[in-house]
């Protein structure tokens, strides 16, 4: 029923005043009717008093009726009460009522009773005979401990009541102008608190639709404002996650198109011509090698879509053995390339915690590029330097180094270099900003450096001591070469 934020404020806001304002007049008129009730009281009794001194001689079985009577009427005329003069016996001797009095009426009540008693006796009742609700007070008339009657006074609550009722219609009156007044402000209070939800609600139904360029204006520094600047992080994220999924997808189709396309040219080349079988094999091997370049590149796709899932299989694992585990199976592969592989691995490495598999992936990728870019005769180092805050780890190459301009752009997806010299080795483009991706997953930096004196690249990453556990060194493989290596300076 009540799907409107702005419409349960509100309602809510208005009852909750409506409560408030109750609760104020009911103690408001319980209050009034107590000070105006007491008052009425205490002017009787003062009257009572005064009457009870002045008829205290004349308060006897033969006293005269008529004088008791006008006393008694001069003092109703100012106090605007009923007043009776009562004998020990309850008999009336003087009524401020001429007319349909009761003279020589024995009065049997409690008020009178008490008074006789030397209490003073009063009471609020409903009188039938006159329809309203009267005040009645009795007071003692006594002489040396000796009671010799009683004042009966009675006045109308009439005008307390009155009072009470004007206040009442006052008050309610202010209650109904107060509450449309404030309905007003809750209402334009609601729209203002209100207007940035909607804003906020019709831009992520923009955004839900596609259109992502959604920017929500911050006018305010509260929780409403922190949400509308968090959506705008978050709409801007969303659009460069989009952009770079989009960009992503391009570059795969294009990366696949071409291997794709010169598998099919060859196809169509087999399927309708004759060729000699020097010729057909020539491209039966050009078929091979484009489907070994669409294996590469759905392997390093795959390793992309799994990253999360290697990266929760967390062991630990001692560093230097890793190192070593790596440099066995380079160093075979780089006697063959006509290279020399040199290491250095110091005692001082720590045991660390992370995803053996992803480390693994980074330094395969790393000697690979060094590998493949060094021509026969060259020199490929790895090396590990402990600073206590963190680990480096260097792959260092004397091959043909990168220009000035393509380092910012290293380790982008798909990007090259040389784009037709990678093809021609088997790059795909992945493997720089899948390494990126896993360093910065575990809060380290990788990077590239030029060599000071020879050609080359030195590639780096770190791990910080986060990852780092207490483990005992592993032993040195002893790599032939080893004792040739020459510690390079730690890379910035």
């Amino acid at each position: 029923m009540f799907k409107s934020i702005r419409l349960r404020m509100t309602i809510t806001y208005l009852l909750l005043i409506a409560l408030a304002m109750l609760i104020t007049g009911l103690l408001l008129f319980n209050m009034l009717e107590k000070y105006y009730l007491l008052s009425a009281e205490e002017n009787l009794k003062r009257t009572g008093s005064l009457t009870a001194e002045l008829v205290l001689n004349y308060l006897r079985e033969d006293a005269d009726a008529v004088f008791l009577s006008s006393i008694a009427e001069n003092f109703s005329r100012q106090i605007n009460a009923r007043v009776i003069f009562v004998s020990p016996q309850q008999t009336v001797l003087g009524d401020s009522l001429r007319v349909g009095g009761l003279l020589g009426v024995k009065m049997d009540r409690a008020e009178i009773a008490a008074a006789l008693g030397g209490k003073i006796g009063q009471s609020i009742q409903y009188s039938n005979l006159s329809q309203q609700w009267v005040l009645q007070v009795a007071l003692p008339v006594e002489e040396g401990g000796i009671s010799r009657g009683a004042v009966f006074l009675s006045t109308s609550l009439n005008p307390v009541y009155e009072t009470l009722a004007a206040v009442r219609r006052l008050f309610l009156g202010a209650t109904l102008g107060t509450m449309l007044v404030a309905g007003a402000l809750i209402v334009l209070f609601a729209r203002r608190l209100t207007e940035p939800i909607l804003k906020l609600t019709t831009a992520a139904q923009q955004v839900a639709a596609g259109r992502l360029d959604q920017h929500i204006p911050v006018q305010t520094d509260d929780e409403i404002g922190r949400l509308a600047r968090q959506f705008n992080i978050m709409a801007t994220k969303v659009k460069e996650t989009n952009n770079r999924l989009t960009r992503f997808v391009a570059d795969v189709s294009h990366e696949l198109r071409t291997p794709l396309s010169s598998i099919h040219i060859c196809l169509q080349t087999l399927q309708d011509y004759e060729l000699e079988p020097e010729e057909q094999k020539e491209f039966l091997e050009n078929i091979n090698y484009e489907t070994q370049r669409l294996i590469y590149l759905v392997e390093d796709l795959l390793a992309i879509t799994k990253r999360q899932e290697v990266a929760e299989k967390r062991e630990t694992f001692s560093l230097a053995g890793l190192l070593e585990e790596v440099a066995n199976a380079t160093f075979p592969r780089a006697g063959r390339r006509g290279l020399q592989f040199l290491m250095e691995i110091p005692p001082n490495l720590p045991g660390v915690h992370l995803s053996r598999e992803d480390l693994k992936r980074v330094l395969f990728n790393l000697l690979d590029n060094a590998l493949q870019y060094t021509p026969a005769g060259g020199r490929v180092k790895l090396a590990a330097v402990n600073s206590g805050k963190e680990v480096c780890i260097t792959v260092q190459d004397t091959g043909c180094g990168i220009p000035e301009e393509a380092l910012p752009h290293l380790f982008e997806r798909f990007y090259r270099v040389d784009q037709a010299r990678s093809r021609h080795l088997g790059g795909t483009g992945l493997g720089l900003a899948i390494c990126k991706e896993i360093i910065n997953h575990y809060g380290g930096e990788i990077g590239v450096r030029g060599n000071r004196e020879e050609k080359g690249s030195t590639f780096y990453f770190t791990l910080p001591a986060t990852l780092f556990v207490a483990m005992s060194p592993a032993g040195r493989t002893g790599l032939p070469g080893a004792e040739n290596f020459v510690p390079e300076e730690e890379p910035h």
